[in-house]
């Protein structure tokens, strides 16, 4: 994997304190040579190994970013430093990172020292150097000749003695370690190594045989990278090299057999391409000969053959191992040939494979048949996913399907024998199995295959279906049952063909019902094909369910008619039973009381009547009567794994009795085998299996009255009474998931677990095989889980029922159980005695995990004593996995018991062991179990011994048995995960020992490493967020921690390279400023390439941890040829079949593009353009659109932004079509990312955006790009991406369809695209298209239509004529076809979407036209129109369908039996969904439509309604879905239904329908208070007032009293304002009444919501508030006004308030909400509060009508308005007294003198005015226009009574412009109104007074004159000297001076006046005077 330093995982940033800084503390000032002080104070050798690590992790970096220059002074120094290490002992990580020194040593300095270190390295070699110094000898000549070869080439032959003399070492790492630097010297040396290339050879070849296994592995990579120089390695050597890989795979573990398969398919493939130049001796091999080389050694196990004259000499059955590992070179040597080879040879590749399975040596047993057929289907599949693109895939389809033709046509010829149908039956059965898993990839895209005509011969073609029926009669039963299983994944590759095929199958039962083989494969397939309806979306027609239920009824019934076809049609009927059954409750509910009695006649009634049967009877009828027994328990099971829902206490009592009886049955099996002798085996067992299987569904009280014959029939199962060796395959799965660590030899996940499972002790897995239980083809969902062998298979069920029954048994049959289980283990001998031991010790685990789920207790004490024993006995077996069980029961015991002193007693015993046994298996047993107390029962159970413990595992961690020292580090890791605090004492001592082993250890031990590994995640776990801390020890801990990551890192193994990375995913949980990011990143990025799973999967595990917090640094990290990470993890998916990675890639790309794809989707979308476009340059299949699109200039630009270029180029596949359907739920969440955005959506911000930031990116700049990326998606050949095509489409058009293009005024930017749109909907629409995309296309038009992108009727007229053509969907001959292929409720999908899309569209219409938008609106009601009076009948029908559908299941009954007008009732449970969907639209539509069209309708003859049933109907539908829970429905559907309800009660018909009745009003009402107080949305509650206003309407049309009494749950007017509080109060907590604290509005203003929205709902709410006035409420006239005023107060204190500054600023952002009559900003509500006070007015006039004189209604007003002066009064800082003033004056004049003529009212609003008048300018002219407003509208006592509080202040006022002078123009608007007032004043003076008003007003009026109030100042004193001219006079006469005064500014404004105009005058004559411009050519001087 390369070198790894410590610093990449060092970060960089200024934190303390880091590896980085440590690093420069270890080197001397120079940074280079190491700090030799430092380094002898320390203490330990942990210590010192640490140093040289980090010295050496850092001195790499260092050198080689040193100037040479003056690095060369140094280099020799440093070099001796250097070798002085060399000579020193030092781990294996050391001695890397020295290698890795040298090497950039002599990279950057002088090479002439490089000779000397190697000579030092010889010479020690040559010397008695301890191993440890040869290894780092042998290491360094590695590195240096691998990096810089040729410059050592001098020495090479020295060094190349020295190696070869160091293989004959007796140490294997010695010889490892010298084989791995052969090779380094090839690959450094390459072509100049050919001196060596012989002895090398010889080395390798030698090598190749030794005994051990990893020098073994070293041997064969070496040979196979001399093969890529030495061509004679794959010519004349080349017999000798396979013969010896073959040799070597016997016995090889699987690195091994990796390796030499690599080295074998490497050879051939040389071999194949090798041309020898001309005249030479050299051998070129064919095509045929290699393939002959592989078969050979898959067939025989040796080549051998090949050299003599048909003698076959080769071994009678070939090893297991040889067998797998040829396969895996199969897989290899097709890679190395690579893609056009394998595509241009598929027919002999395909041939070669299949006649492989046609020789005797394949398959001499049925296992090893199994075996082999599994190895062949691993071939094909690798070369399928890795090498043939979708074209390829579908071409190796057709050539498997002709050759299975082929052997079908051989055997029906006359002269084929029973060995032929032998032979063929595993070709045919590999053949259509791979057939299988090809159709599957493709999904719909295989349809041609399916439909076409498939060419064999000149003028001969056959058909694919035709080929596979014809299989059916095969006479082998796996062959029939793999077709089954094909035809089973072509209709779930093909949903569209499944009905069909099913009835192809029930016809051809039909004709051949009397033919067994027939009744066989067509009963089968048709079982399979049922199987799979729930995984088609669009399942089959409800009446082949009913079809098939005849058929097997029929068949079971007449079994007994024809002895020949009893035996086909029992196992036939039960069969398609258990089939039906899958099809869950829908179908089966209404069968269950048949199928009861059916499975209870298929069993003795009595025990008599068994007795009977048993007694007589030959074999043929036990053969069909236990059939029977079978196949009836069997559709049982079916029953309660699929139907779950219908498994009520009664009906699982009733299948408890028949198993009882089943059960009794069991105990008779053993008679009748030996009287009918052992042809029953396999029937008695299939029996077994299926009532075990069955039991474990049915709780085991149900049955505890059979426990006696059941136990006495599950013993025997696991001690094997049969004297066979059967074991359970049960046993690992029982086993914790974490102890896979410790069972090296058991499988790991890996590209070859499909064939390496195979050669797994203790399992049977690699064996399943259809053929093992024909249910299976419609039971399992994929073929990994295809059964077991019989006996394995009941072993198994055996094992896990008797875990469910014996916790449910008494202390004294467990005690015998147990006791009996152990007296069993002790007898048996040999292998029989492992098997008996293994399948009682995994049923004995099994029963203790459900103990413990079940919270049961074990036993007593001897029933603890005995299982005590038996585990006891197990923890020191020589079989791992039975040690590890052991461990697991130990530590499950302790848990289920509990009891301190047995945990203490387990440890104890575990202590004594350990000190006193010396043997490996009894003390890695013991270290495990004392690990499995502790993951049990948790430090403080274990409390006592937890130091003990951790000493004793501590000295076993450093045993020099490997074996016992990984047993002892797992058990450690057991503790420290779940040690908790208690363990922290000892994390210290544990990191040191960890440190130490990883520094140590030798890399051969695996394990060990990997058990290292977990324990330090361990420890960083139980450290956590201390990691951060900078203590001395955390950060010594911390230092152990990074060190240890390096180091395991550099690890050759990819296991631990896995426990690296999940340390580092912990390093970076807790302490993340020490983690290197960026060259984490870096590393993971380089481990996706590697060839090992389970790296890869790790990879892309942490890179998805990382793209959820650091999406960031992801989305810009290249990945080599400059390409983005995501672009790389997306070409994975083609290649990658492991779901977890898939999944896991899709998870990570999601993170990053939902975090960062806004910031720029021009990059993300040319990914995902580019993977749905890509098309490869010899293997592509795609529908190409038949509408060109034109390509965008930047296409180019965009690809390389994400290095899409090299993906064109060098990609030889185009990416499947599950990838493109990823890329396009990408484009879908790119547009969920920025569809919020303003610039990206909008064009004209884009454009500015584009101004600010060039280098970014808009998404509205990139909408050609979505459009033709949806439109590729919208004309795939994939139904599944056609219908996500047509979901973004619609995307598209709901986000961009309100951006307009600035270009073109009045015009949407979509409307450019509606070509494209078109041509993407058009093939939706077709006859052959799938209902489920005919119905999403139909949203899209929809959506479209709605959109209002078209404005040209022309243009849009296409898209309606699609939207028009999908109403023939709704027409009966249209539903028939379709419910005769698909489930009727796709049909119902079909026709509701259909119904939906018009209804919205309807609804549209009607919107345009109320906006008066009547051009607009006239094209859609046309269309509309044309059709409307058909779909109201329609939209009516769904709403009474989705009525009956949505009630409760009590009502269940009263649903028309035979359906709705769209659903079936057969299928209701399906339709539902689609009811849910789209009801809300079509209730809209019909309410709009009802109301539009006011119920003048005649009863609808077909639904028998009146319009009446239709209003209570729709009104009723609306107000259950306002009623449901809030998460019921969305807040959309809500708004719909609002809206619905206020149409349909807005009609004067409908409102006298519903006003009669009272409390229905009423139950209205408090329907709407409910929504609006469980939903917080503000159009909700908008909607909901306007509902509420009209049902105020409808109450108010009665006439009469609208309530008795006002109380809650029957009062109109309660309710109504007890909902317009709770929307108030939600906006405005303040107005509350109670004394709860209330937070300022201003916290309001941050939910988000619009305040457009908050004004209209304050609007709506006072509207409603004064609507309750015009009720008639004789009775309650004051207390609603009362309570109308209250709120009004509230609200209006709430509004008039002063904003804060940075309100004010806030609001110069946001929006004009300005008070009217008032310049100034005020608060965010102002401009309700005029809309406030008119509601007050309102009331007081309301009320005044009424009574005016009552005194409670004027103590009322009165009180309104002392309330609002005292809130005034406490809110004086931050009201907003202009507000106050204007609604008090308003107020004061609307109410009766009465209630506003008081004393403390008029106190205290002479106050405010006279307050009011000393302030600003904006408080002057607000008061002064109250104080007119006073004069002019009050009562004569009032008015006078202001006059005379408020003229003083007034005259202030107006005196003050005397002594201002001049005036402002500022000030004129304040003048103009007080000149006004002043009239008023007059006006209402006595005569008398005249003359003294006019002495103090004219001289004022004279001082203004001059100024800017001169006009207005001089038309006051004419008005007054023309209206009270004597007056006037009279002043004049006594003060002359002020009509001087008054001549003087006249005179001096007349000449200031004429000043102006002269100028004007001169100027005007001076423009007629000039001389004109244009000269005219005719004189008009004399024209009169």
């Amino acid at each position: 994997m390369g070198h790894c330093c410590i610093s990449w995982y060092v970060s960089n940033a200024n934190c303390r304190p880091s590896l980085t800084c440590q690093i420069s503390s270890m080197s001397t000032e120079n940074g280079l040579l190491m700090d030799s002080e430092a380094y002898d104070k320390l203490k330990t050798k942990l210590e010192k190994e640490l140093f040289i690590f980090q010295w050496l992790t850092g001195l790499e970096k260092t050198v080689l970013n040193y100037p040479k220059a003056e690095f060369k002074p140094l280099q020799s120094k440093l070099t001796l430093e250097l070798q002085e290490i060399l000579k020193s002992e030092h781990g294996p990580p050391v001695r890397r990172l020295l290698g890795n020194a040298f090497v950039a040593v002599y990279s950057v300095g002088d090479t002439y020292s490089m000779y000397d270190t190697i000579t030092v390295c010889l010479d020690l070699m040559k010397g008695k150097a301890d191993n440890t110094t040869m290894l780092g000898c042998i290491e360094i000549l590695g590195h240096l000749y691998e990096k810089l070869g040729r410059s050592a080439g001098g020495v090479f032959p020295d060094c190349l003695q020295a190696l070869v003399k160091c293989i004959k070492s007796s140490d294997p790492s010695v010889r490892k370690s010298s084989i791995y630097s052969m090779e380094q010297m090839i690959m450094g040396l390459e072509t100049s190594a050919s001196y060596g290339y012989k002895d090398m050879s010889k080395a390798f070849r030698s090598c190749m045989n030794d005994k051990s296994l990893i020098v073994k592995c070293k041997a064969v990579q070496g040979l196979r990278a001399l093969s890529l120089f030495y061509n004679v390695t794959y010519t004349s050597d080349l017999d000798s090299n396979i013969a010896t890989c073959l040799k070597v795979l016997e016995g090889a573990n699987y690195d091994c057999r990796i390796a030499i398969a690599q080295l074998v398919g490497t050879l051939l493939s040389k071999a194949l391409q090798f041309k020898p130049p001309e005249g030479s001796k050299l051998k070129n091999y064919s095509t045929e000969e290699v393939f002959s080389f592989l078969s050979m050694s898959f067939l025989h196990g040796s080549i051998s053959i090949l050299k003599t004259s048909g003698v076959d000499l080769g071994k009678s059955v070939t090893p297991r191992e040889v067998r797998v590992g040829i396969t895996e070179a199969y897989t290899f040597f097709f890679k190395e040939m690579n893609n056009p080879w394998v595509v241009n040879n598929l027919n002999l590749i395909v041939s070669h494979l299949l006649d492989l399975l046609s020789n005797s040596k394949a398959t001499p047993s049925h296992v090893e048949a199994v075996y082999s057929r599994k190895c062949i289907s691993f071939v094909m599949d690798s070369l399928i996913n890795s090498l043939l693109g979708e074209a390829s895939q579908l071409e190796i389809a057709k050539i498997l399907i002709i050759a299975v033709h082929k052997q079908m046509e051989n055997l029906n010829k006359s002269e084929s024998s029973l060995s032929d149908a032998q032979s063929s039956q595993h070709i045919i059965s590999t053949a259509l199995y791979q057939l299988s898993s090809v159709v599957l990839r493709l999904g719909t895209a295989s349809m041609t295959l399916i439909t076409d005509h498939i060419p064999v011969a000149q003028g001969k073609s056959i058909m694919f279906t035709e080929t596979v029926f014809e299989v059916l009669l095969h006479p082998s039963p796996a062959a029939r049952l793999t077709a089954a299983w094909c035809l089973r994944c072509t209709a779930t590759a093909v949903p569209a063909q499944l009905t069909a095929l099913i009835d192809i199958c029930t016809d051809k039962l039909e004709k051949l019902k009397t033919s067994p083989e027939a009744l066989f494969g067509f009963s089968h397939s048709l079982a399979a094909l049922i199987g799979c309806v729930g995984g088609c979306p669009l399942g089959m027609p409800h009446s082949r369910s009913k079809q098939v239920m005849v058929i097997a009824e029929d068949m079971l019934r007449t079994s007994s008619q024809n002895t020949r076809l009893s035996l086909p049609r029992t196992q036939c009927g039960w069969l398609l039973l258990g089939a039906l059954m899958t099809l869950g409750p829908p179908v089966v509910k209404s069968n269950l009381s048949r199928l009861m009695l059916i499975w209870k006649n298929a069993f003795p009634r009595s025990t008599k009547e068994l007795e009977s049967e048993t007694e007589r009877g030959d074999l043929f009828t036990w053969q069909v009567t236990l059939e029977g027994y079978s196949g009836a328990l069997m559709s049982m099971y079916s029953f309660l794994v699929h139907c779950p829902d219908l498994c009520s206490d009664d009906i699982l009592r009733r299948l408890a009795g028949i198993s009882e009886v089943a059960v009794n049955v069991l105990s008779h099996l053993p008679t009748i085998i030996k009287q009918h002798g052992v042809q029953l085996k396999a029937a008695t067992a299939m029996v077994r299996l299926r009532l075990y299987s069955c039991l474990l569904k049915i709780p085991p009280k149900q049955y505890d009255g059979a426990f006696a014959n059941l136990l006495r029939q599950l013993v025997s199962e696991l001690v094997l009474n049969d004297q066979t060796c059967t074991m359970t395959s049960l046993l690992r799965k029982q086993c914790h998931r974490g102890d896979s660590i410790i069972l090296g030899i058991w499988l790991k996940d890996n590209d070859h677990q499909t064939v390496e499972e195979q050669l797994q002790p203790n399992s049977a897995a690699g064996s399943g095989a259809v053929e093992h239980d024909s249910t299976c083809v419609f039971m399992e969902k994929d073929s990994s889980n295809w059964p077991l062998p019989l006996g394995v298979m009941v072993v198994d069920s055996a094992v896990r029922l008797f875990g469910k029954v014996f916790p449910s048994l008494g202390d004294k049959h467990k005690l015998q159980l147990l006791s009996h289980f152990n007296e069993t283990i002790k007898n048996a001998k040999g292998s029989r005695q492992q098997a008996v031991q293994v399948n009682i010790f995994t049923a004995y685990l099994a029963a203790l995990k459900f103990t413990s789920e079940s919270k049961l207790q074990l036993g007593n004490k001897d029933v603890i004593s005995q299982a005590n024993q038996l585990a006891e006995v197990a923890l020191t077996s020589p079989d791992p996995i039975l040690r590890c069980a052991a461990g697991e029961a130990l530590g499950r015991m302790a848990q289920v018991i509990g009891d301190p002193k047995f945990i203490s007693t387990m440890a104890q015993k575990a202590f004594e062991s350990l000190k006193s046994s010396r043997d490996a298996h009894s003390r890695t047993g013991n270290c495990l179990a004392l690990g499995c107390l502790h993951r049990y029962v948790g430090s403080m159970g274990s409390g006592q011994h937890f130091k003990n413990s951790v000493a004793v595992l501590h000295a076993l961690a450093r045993d020099t048995v490997t074996q016992v020292q990984v047993w002892a580090l797992h058990g450690l890791s057991l503790i420290a995960d779940t040690g908790g605090p208690m363990f922290r004492g000892y994390v210290a001592s544990t990191l040191d020992l960890v440190g130490e082993l990883l520094l140590t250890e030798s890399v051969d031990k695996v394990e060990v490493h990997q058990c290292l590994g977990n324990l330090l995640t361990a420890l960083i776990t139980s450290l956590g967020p201390d990691l951060q801390m900078e203590s001395k020890s955390i950060t010594h801990g911390r230092n152990v921690c990074l060190v240890g990551c390096a180091a395991m890192q550099i690890h050759p193994d990819p296991l631990v390279q896995c426990t690296a990375i999940q340390c580092l995913q912990q390093l970076h949980l807790f302490a993340p400023r020490h983690v290197n990011m960026e060259a984490l990143v870096v590393y993971l990025c380089n481990s996706l390439f590697s060839k090992h799973l389970l790296l890869r999967r790790e990879c892309i595990a942490c890179l998805r941890q990382l793209a959820q917090r650091h999406p960031h640094e992801l989305a810009d990290h290249h990945v080599k040829e400059d390409r983005y990470l995501a672009s790389v993890v997306m070409e994975m998916l083609d290649l990658e079949q492991d779901e977890i990675l898939c999944d896991h890639i899709r998870e990570a790309v999601s993170a990053i593009l939902g975090a960062v794809g806004a910031e720029n989707p021009r990059k993300w979308l040319s990914l995902c353009k580019g993977v749905l476009s890509l098309a490869a340059n010899s293997d592509g299949l795609s529908k190409q659109p038949d509408l060109e699109l034109a390509k965008d200039e930047d296409d180019e630009g965009d690809a390389a932004s994400f290095g899409e270029v090299s993906t064109v180029v060098k990609n030889t596949m185009a990416p499947r079509w599950t990838t493109k359907l990823f890329a396009i739920q990408c484009v879908k969440q790119l547009m969920t990312a920025c569809k919020d955005v303003p610039h990206h959506v909008d064009l004209t911000k884009a454009r500015q955006k584009l101004k600010a930031d060039p280098a970014g990116s808009c998404l509205v700049f990139l909408l050609s790009d979505l459009v033709r990326a949806t439109f590729i998606a919208s004309t795939s050949y994939s139904d599944q991406l056609r219908r996500e095509g047509l979901s973004a489409l619609q995307m598209i058009i709901n986000v961009f369809c309100d951006t307009l293009d600035p270009d073109y005024d009045n015009h949407a930017l979509l409307e450019q695209y509606q070509a494209q749109v078109g041509a993407a909907l058009r093939p939706a629409f077709e006859d052959d298209t799938p209902p489920d995309v005919t119905s999403m296309a139909c949203q899209v038009c929809n959506a479209w239509i709605s959109s209002g992108v078209s404005r040209d009727a022309s243009d849009l007229k296409r898209i309606q004529q699609l939207l028009v053509s999908s109403l023939q969907n709704l027409q009966t001959s249209t539903h028939e076809l379709i419910i005769s292929r698909y489930n009727e409720s796709t049909s119902t999908l079909l026709r509701l979407s259909v119904l939906e899309a018009w209804a919205e569209v309807y609804v549209k219409a009607h919107e345009i036209n109320a906006q008066d938008n009547a051009e607009e609106a006239l094209d859609l009601l046309s269309t509309v129109e044309a059709h409307e009076s058909y779909l109201s009948e329609l939209w009516m029908s769904a709403i009474r369908d989705h009525a009956l559908l949505a009630l409760p299941p009590s009502f269940s009954t009263q649903l028309p039996a035979n359906g709705g007008t769209f659903y079936c009732a057969d299928t209701i449970d399906s339709s539902r969904p689609h009811y849910r969907r789209t009801w809300p639209s079509i209730l809209h539509a019909a309410a709009m439509w009802l109301n539009k069209h006011p119920f003048r309708m005649k009863m609808d003859k077909i639904l028998d309604m009146t319009n009446e049933d239709r209003l209570f109907l729709s009104i009723g539908v609306a107000i259950e879905a306002l009623c449901a829970p809030s998460s019921t429905h969305s807040t959309q559907t809500i708004c719909i239904c609002l809206e619905a309800f206020t149409e349909l009660i807005s009609s004067s018909w409908s409102q006298a329908k519903i006003a009669y009745n009272h409390s229905t009003c009423v139950e209205y009402v408090n329907v709407l208070h409910r929504t609006v107080l469980t939903r917080s949305n503000a159009q909700v509650h908008i909607q909901a007032l306007k509902s509420l206003l009209l049902l105020q309407e409808c109450r108010g049309k009665m006439g009469e009293g609208c309530d008795d009494r006002l109380e809650p749950g029957n009062s109109f007017l309660f309710a109504n304002l007890e909902m317009v509080m709770c929307v108030l109060l939600r906006r405005f907590p303040e107005i509350s009444p109670t004394d709860h604290p209330r937070t300022p509005i201003s916290s309001y203003a941050s939910t988000g919501e619009p305040l457009s929205a908050i004004k209209e709902l304050i609007k709506l709410s006072i509207d409603v508030v004064v609507g309750l006035i015009n009720l008639p409420t004789d009775q309650f006239y004051v207390e609603v006004p009362e309570a109308a005023f209250l709120l009004l107060t509230g609200l209006f204190s709430a509004c008039a308030v002063n904003p804060t500054e940075e309100e004010k600023e806030e609001e110069v952002k946001t929006s004009d909400f300005v008070l009217h009559g008032t310049p100034s900003m005020g608060h965010k509500f102002f401009s309700v509060v005029p809309h406030v006070s008119q509601g007050l007015c309102s009331v007081i006039k309301n009320m005044e009508i009424k009574d005016s004189n009552d005194r409670k209604w004027l103590t009322c007003i009165t009180t309104t308005l002392v309330t609002l002066l005292q809130t005034l009064d406490q809110k004086s800082d931050q009201a907003h007294l202009e507000s106050y003033v204007s609604t008090l004056t308003v107020l004061i004049c609307s109410a009766p003198p009465q209630a506003s003529n008081v004393q403390i009212v008029y106190d205290k609003v002479s106050a405010l005015f006279s307050k009011m008048l000393k302030g600003d300018m904006n408080s002057k002219l607000t008061s002064l226009r109250a104080f007119k407003t006073l004069i002019m509208s009050c009562d004569s006592v009032i008015r006078t009574r202001y006059i005379k509080s408020v003229a003083p202040s007034f005259f202030e006022v107006f005196f003050a412009y005397q002594k201002v002078s001049p005036v402002r123009e500022d000030d004129l608007t304040v003048l103009k109104e007080i000149l006004s007032i002043q009239r008023l004043l007059l006006s209402n003076c006595l005569p008398n007074t005249h003359i003294h008003m006019i002495r103090l007003i004219v001289p004022v009026l004279i001082s203004v004159l001059g100024s800017a109030g001169h006009a207005h100042c001089l038309a006051e004193i004419t008005y007054l000297t023309q209206t009270y001219p004597a007056e006037v006079r009279t002043m004049f006469g006594n003060q002359p001076h002020l009509k001087q005064q008054l001549e003087t500014a006249i005179r001096s404004s007349a000449a200031k006046a004429q000043a102006q105009a002269t100028p004007s005058r001169l100027s005007s004559s001076n423009v007629i005077s000039a001389a004109p411009k244009i000269a005219l050519k005719m004189d008009f001087s004399n024209f009169k």
